[in-house]
């Protein structure tokens, strides 16, 4: 495919596989393990949602999260990952304007995603300044529902 088009995206995509490889000779590591579950929604109205998490969650230790303790609170932030906002695509990448996320870092920032296309799936693309020279890169994958 030449040219990412806005087109071509919009709709859902399940998570194959959230990869980050290293420039070193650190081995890949995947944030929420090799079999982590996602889903990724672009609307063609300009709206977008991410999310992933570990397949198998650990469990909270009360039925509500207000009442769970604090090292059962912190688990469930470690192990999920979700943001929503604006989205659009220019000179093949996709910009997430992100407005909501479960990471209050992330708000109010545009997350770049390099993106192609392998077959059907969705590739995206992003590498994550570490400071002092250092980064990593993200190697998201999707694929259609």
């Amino acid at each position: 495919m030449s040219e990412l088009r806005a087109s071509d995206i919009v709709g859902s995509w399940l998570l194959v596989e959230w990869r980050i490889d290293y420039p070193d000779d650190r081995p890949s590591a995947w944030p929420f393990g090799k079999d982590a579950v996602g889903l990724l929604v672009y609307g063609a109205d300009g709206w977008m949602t991410a999310t992933m998490s570990r397949r198998e969650r650990t469990a909270l230790s009360a039925v509500s999260a207000l009442q769970a303790d604090e090292a059962g609170k912190a688990r469930a932030f470690q192990e999920y990952l979700t943001y929503a906002g604006r989205w659009r695509v220019a000179a093949g990448r996709i910009a997430h304007d992100v407005e909501m996320s479960l990471n209050p870092v992330l708000i109010g920032t545009r997350q770049w995603r390099e993106a192609a296309f392998d077959g059907a799936r969705l590739v995206l693309g992003a590498v994550e300044q570490l400071g002092a020279g250092l980064s990593r890169h993200h190697r998201i994958v999707w694929r259609r529902p």
